[in-house]
């Protein structure tokens, strides 16, 4: 039990952090000026280039301001360093290489690492275990999800717009959500009632906190600290429920530390330093660290469908010896 409580009290301070976000770069008269001055020579408005870009930043609809932007924040950066100042951010985001086009190339990879991890694993799960399975859809449900968040995940971070900034949050806070609502039904598997109010909470709250995202009623540090409290309560309600069946099920073990990874890695979001070789930072070396969790919450899921039907056919075959 101490090792529960120290668990909880580290997830509860993961639910107090506040992010900042700071913009003393775009902020400074010298990246003003440069911005002014490049629009001027390179461009006939802010979309279009009086010289042809690359086939990248074409193919990525980069638009002519938005690649003076790039290029002034560089030269920002040189003259913060070289005047003894701190690296500054832009726009509330740390400076990074552009890769063929893609703002943040260590977190698009990553990403792209992600979906593949639940791509592959999904596909051993499924060749293993068919429809008839208990859990099949549900577990099913909780990979799409996570494949189409983790596809949002690398556009938003190949290209930032705004509509790939609110598809990226909106499948973040799903993905969350939906995790919370798979562990719930399998918590309370075959309670049919219990099934329909989660359900409904589950929808009740997606549609409503989806609904003011896309508003513009939720900004990003909001979205964040809610996706935390979904997170925390995951936690907690996963934790005790292992330790409550920790004999009976002898995999469970799978699925608590994967809730205990997940917290412990989402500590790198906490961290905020310039980013190393100007490629990794926090964000993409926690993207980096969920990669190898994906494994972890499979295998359970895996186990768990063995587990299951084994439990209920032996269930049904002892009822059919009783009446016959």
């Amino acid at each position: 039990m101490s090792e529960l409580k120290w668990f909880l009290i580290l997830a509860f301070q993961l639910f107090l952090v506040i992010s900042t976000k700071a913009s003393i770069g775009d902020r400074s008269q010298f990246y003003s000026l440069c911005l002014e001055r490049c629009t001027a020579s390179n461009c006939y408005n802010d979309q279009s280039f009086k010289v042809q870009p690359l086939l990248s930043l074409r193919l990525l609809l980069w638009s002519c301001k938005e690649d003076c932007s790039y290029s002034c924040t560089w030269k920002t950066v040189d003259y913060f360093t070289s005047h003894g100042l701190k690296v500054p951010q832009f726009h509330g985001k740390w400076p990074f290489i552009r890769f063929l086009g893609c703002q943040e190339p260590a977190s698009v990879i990553f990403s792209i690492l992600n979906f593949y991890a639940h791509a592959a694993m999904y596909w051993k799960f499924k060749r293993k275990y068919g429809f008839t399975y208990p859990m099949f859809y549900i577990w099913t449900y909780l990979s799409m999800i996570c494949m189409h968040g983790w596809f949002w995940s690398s556009i938003f971070h190949a290209r930032d717009t705004p509509f790939t900034e609110v598809m990226d949050y909106s499948c973040a806070f799903i993905m969350v959500l939906t995790l919370l609502y798979c562990t719930l039904l399998r918590i309370t598997y075959k309670k049919y009632k219990l099934f329909a109010v989660i359900t409904c909470g589950y929808l009740s709250i997606l549609y409503t906190h989806l609904s003011h995202l896309w508003s513009g009623r939720i900004n990003y540090d909001y979205n964040m600290k809610f996706n935390v409290v979904i997170g925390f309560l995951t936690f907690v309600i996963t934790i005790i429920w292992w330790h409550r069946n920790r004999k009976k099920l002898s995999y469970i073990y799978l699925i608590g530390w994967f809730n205990i990874l997940t917290v412990l890695v989402t500590i790198l979001e906490i961290a905020d330093f310039a980013p190393i070789f100007w490629i990794f930072d926090a964000h993409s070396l926690w993207h980096a660290s969920t990669v190898p969790l994906t494994i972890l919450l499979y295998k359970f899921m895996m186990a768990d469908c063995s587990y299951l039907n084994k439990y209920y056919s032996k269930f049904t075959l002892d009822i059919d010896h009783h009446i016959n």
